[in-house]
């Protein structure tokens, strides 16, 4: 070599341990490192360990460069990457990467697409309460928020994307009341964020309420969701969980507190002493909707009980009174059960909240 006088002498053939002598004349020896004679490098300084060690031959500053003895760069994606012109950085291959992954990597558990957007609200009536009795017969609802720029505007988030999807399908551009109509779409928020200080509705109630630990939501778990019954908006509504021996009278005047007037009742036969249940239909599906929306978990007195029961409401699926009765009353052969769509325990009062 026309820069620097070397001498492989092999000590060892089988594990090829050398000596290096550079120009200066200052022995070198590699303690400990086997590599290749083959590796290594033109200028004879730098040499490939068959350990994957860069075995670093120091040149004692005889080419003008002080030892380095830095780590190589590397890239993830590549088993080494070869250093830039003019450093002395040697061939070294990465360290094994894990192969889930880096491992302070933390799966996301925010669900996605649970938040939609209502709009077309009545600013003078709406409020957090109204839009649970109708959102929770299609999912839990988490949190219910009306903006305070935009009038008749709510953002509800719900327990998942499905729940979202089932109000957009069935709920959206229906009919509320005489006039009214709603509109549901997706929102681009993930979630909503807990509002410390909500303002106040013209209803004076608080435009923000959280719902996670409502027991009126009807699908916390597995059983309570399989006994619902995911149907659009119709004229007719079940009605369950009411006190035992309840009279028509006294389930219209229930009905009339809050300004709706059911056109028909009819009450399922008992099968228990501990609850009721049966059908109440309204001239409109649009006066059934405002109905579930102003009395769905009314609460109902009974002489025999400490707690009023919590009435509870949800579509039907028949279109006539006699069609949804004798369904029904079929079901309930089937279910050995006198309230068929109830997701909680419908035979025992709920307190009122």
């Amino acid at each position: 070599m026309n820069h620097c006088e070397e001498a492989f002498r092999l000590r060892n053939a089988k594990n090829k341990r050398a000596w290096i002598r550079t120009s200066s004349g200052n022995p070198k020896r590699a303690v400990g490192i086997q590599f290749s004679i083959q590796a290594a490098c033109a200028s004879c300084c730098w040499a490939r360990s068959d350990r994957d060690q860069p075995a670093l031959l120091g040149t004692g500053g005889g080419n003008g460069f002080p030892p380095n003895f830095s780590p190589p760069d590397f890239h993830p994606s590549e088993n080494w990457k070869p250093a830039a012109a003019g450093t002395h950085v040697g061939l070294m291959k990465d360290p094994p990467l894990p192969r889930n992954g880096p491992t302070n990597f933390i799966q996301p558990t925010q669900q996605q697409g649970a938040v939609m957007m209502v709009y077309g609200l009545d600013n003078g009536t709406a409020n957090t309460d109204k839009l649970f009795n109708l959102f929770c017969l299609y999912g839990n609802v988490v949190r219910i928020k009306f903006l305070k720029t935009k009038e008749g505007t709510a953002m509800v988030q719900m327990g998942d994307a499905i729940a979202v999807e089932r109000c957009v399908q069935h709920l959206n551009n229906i009919p509320i009341g005489n006039d009214g109509k709603i509109q549901i779409a997706f929102s681009k928020q993930n979630f909503l964020s807990e509002v410390t200080n909500p303002y106040t509705l013209p209803d004076h109630t608080p435009s923000f309420k959280e719902y996670t630990g409502s027991k009126n939501n009807r699908f916390l778990s597995l059983t309570q969701a399989s006994k619902n019954r995911i149907q659009p908006p119709s004229k007719i509504l079940h009605f369950f969980n009411t006190p035992p021996g309840l009279t028509d009278e006294q389930l219209i005047a229930a009905f009339a507190t809050s300004d709706c007037h059911p056109s028909q009742v009819r009450m399922f036969p008992l099968k228990s002493e501990r609850s009721s249940s049966g059908l109440v239909e309204f001239p409109s599906v649009a006066l059934a909707v405002q109905a579930i929306m102003k009395c769905n978990h009314t609460a109902i007195d009974h002489k025999g009980t400490k707690f009023p029961f919590i009435m509870k409401l949800c579509f039907s699926s028949s279109k006539t009174m006699n069609g949804a009765w004798n369904n029904e009353n079929m079901e309930n052969m089937k279910q050995g059960s006198s309230a068929p769509t109830t997701p909680c325990t419908e035979d025992e009062p709920m307190q009122a909240r």
